[in-house]
């Protein structure tokens, strides 16, 4: 709680602050619950592994979170505080601050978007850490109303308040100008982000502005302009992570794949404990075929998050299939038994079963390369990933059940019949099982499939025939929940169905559902204007029927 006295200047009251101490050193933890105390927390829970520090977060929220950097496991502090910002696990009111003893800089640096609110050097006063806590929750409490409002994701309104700020010229002008320049960019107000972040830099020169900028440009589709800024900005910047991780991301899209990796490269030597960033160059590098480099991204980053809450069954099977690629067969057997005892779930335990039963087919052991499969292909109602496709075609082809592996990828181009990467994918799978023309055919096929089924139900919704149409797609776009185009279609033509046909809440609830399934993987698709428009006509001609 933050009061004032008569002179107005902030007092801060830490009485009704809620604290989580996360240190593996149990002296430190006591230290550290004896500082907080001295300061009137009574509200304080301590945790000595990352574990119990995720448990104890996902029980309740905390005001402060106080985490040393090593904490004497393979995951650091700091990527625990990347796996809780990116999981979104604690909201922006949560004060999170890195306790280090470490003098080398390069051990608690990281990326922008990842930073702590503060960091603490060992050893430190209960006077130093009063006046920095008292300094960090004053500005808590100033950008409280817009915390709030981004953990919502209300861009229009955040715009508001950080206006109001701005136009206040306090000392937080420059967080409420960051603030803004992202929701911008988060309502896709390329041309106004631009300008908003040029007047910025005739301020002064910010580093976060120019990045900002460049993130505009990108977004407006100028990548070229856009890398030339992240290029100077890092010559000025060397330490601006964030400002890399852009750049490789502006290569990679461009098709350059080298330059991604030689820019994430460089950010890994200044920074190597990003597992985010490890993870994009394992990715990078097995677009390209360089399984070597995959397998030494991602073997980081397994042993970096071995028994730990951020462990990924995606990244031991990335590495198995890495493993397998390169020939090292009892390394990737290993990996993915190593994951096994640590991954329980159905179907974490399918997607594992897939790679094994690759490597295990070309270590011959063929009685455990068919348990494997038997477990991957087990029918649990859900619709498996591309990756997961991909893994069980392969592993299918390997124990030569072609039809089976057709009928695996025919579906998953049909989820996503514009990605150039599946296709590509798909081509390599076959380089070694019927060559470049299999492949061809059976994307084209594949393909071809779908866009039939989407003309008929074109025609029928033309001819009037809206609900044959919407039976049509409804059942398309159940099987393939990843089309776009099936999905929108099937929206629209039930909302066709009911505006004529009289309303339906099971209908209209459905399209909802659809709707909702296109804007989660695109919220700029073009149909989803028509789909709008179709709702609101349907509002007004039943607004009866749907209790408005």
């Amino acid at each position: 709680m933050l009061t004032t006295t008569a002179n107005q200047s902030p007092v801060v009251s830490f009485s009704d602050k809620k604290v989580l101490i996360l240190d593996d050193m149990p002296d430190m933890r006591t230290t550290m619950r004896n500082q907080v105390q001295s300061l009137g927390v009574s509200n304080v829970s301590l945790a000595s592994n990352v574990k119990e520090a995720l448990n104890q977060i996902q029980q309740r929220s905390f005001d402060i979170i106080f985490c040393d950097y090593y904490l004497g496991e393979a995951t650091d502090g700091q990527q625990f505080l990347e796996y809780l910002r990116t999981n979104n696990a604690i909201s922006r009111a949560t004060l999170f601050i890195m306790i280090t003893a470490e003098t080398g800089f390069n051990s608690v640096i990281t990326a922008a978007e990842c930073m702590p609110d503060d960091y603490l050097l060992k050893p430190f006063t209960g006077e130093t850490l009063k006046l920095r806590l008292e300094r960090l929750l004053e500005r808590k409490t100033r950008l409280a109303a817009i915390d709030k409002l981004q953990d919502k994701g209300a861009w229009p309104e955040i715009i508001k308040a950080c206006d109001e700020i701005i136009a206040c010229k306090d000392k937080y002008i420059v967080d409420a100008m960051r603030i803004k320049g992202n929701a911008l960019l988060m309502l896709h107000q390329i041309d106004a982000a631009i300008l908003f972040y040029q007047n910025a830099l005739k301020i002064r020169e910010m580093p976060w502005a120019k990045l900002g900028l460049a993130r505009a440009l990108k977004f407006k589709g100028d990548g070229e302009q856009a890398g030339q800024l992240l290029e100077g900005l890092i010559t000025e910047n060397p330490r601006l992570l964030a400002a890399y991780d852009l750049l490789g991301k502006i290569h990679s899209e461009s098709g350059d794949t080298e330059k991604a990796l030689s820019v994430l490269d460089s950010a890994c030597k200044i920074a190597p404990h990003s597992l985010a960033r490890q993870r994009s160059i394992a990715n990078l590098a097995e677009s390209t075929g360089d399984f070597a480099k995959v397998d030494k991204a991602l073997s980081v980053v397994v042993k970096q998050t071995k028994n730990s809450p951020l462990r990924d069954t995606k990244d031991y099977a990335k590495l198995c299939n890495a493993l397998t690629e390169t020939g090292e067969l009892e390394r990737a057997v290993s990996v993915i038994k190593e994951a096994k005892d640590h991954f329980k779930e159905t179907t974490e335990m399918k997607f594992l079963a897939a790679y094994e039963a690759v490597a295990q087919s070309k270590l011959g052991n063929k009685d455990l390369a068919e348990k494997a499969l038997e477990l991957a292909l087990t029918d649990d109602g859900s619709i498996p990933t591309e990756a997961t496709s991909l893994a069980l075609a392969k592993a299918c082809l390997a124990q030569n059940k072609q039809e089976l592996a057709f009928n695996i990828l025919k579906a998953a181009v049909q989820n996503n019949p514009d990605s150039n990467k599946l296709q590509d994918d798909i081509s390599a799978i076959f380089k070694d099982h019927g060559g470049a023309d299999v492949a061809k055919q059976l994307i084209e096929s594949s393909v071809k499939e779908v866009i039939n089924l989407n003309n008929d139900a074109v025609q029928k919704a033309r001819a009037g025939q809206y609900t044959e149409a919407a039976a049509m797609l409804t059942e398309a776009a159940l099987r393939l929940p990843n089309n776009l185009q099936i999905l929108s279609n099937a929206a629209l033509s039930i909302l066709m169905d009911v505006f004529t046909n009289g309303f339906d809440l099971t209908k209209f609830t459905r399209a909802k559902e659809f709707q909702d399934a296109v804007v989660a993987q695109n919220d700029q698709y073009p149909k989803l204007a028509e789909i709008n428009a179709f709702q609101i006509k349907i509002q007004s001609k039943y607004r009866q029927e749907i209790g408005e």
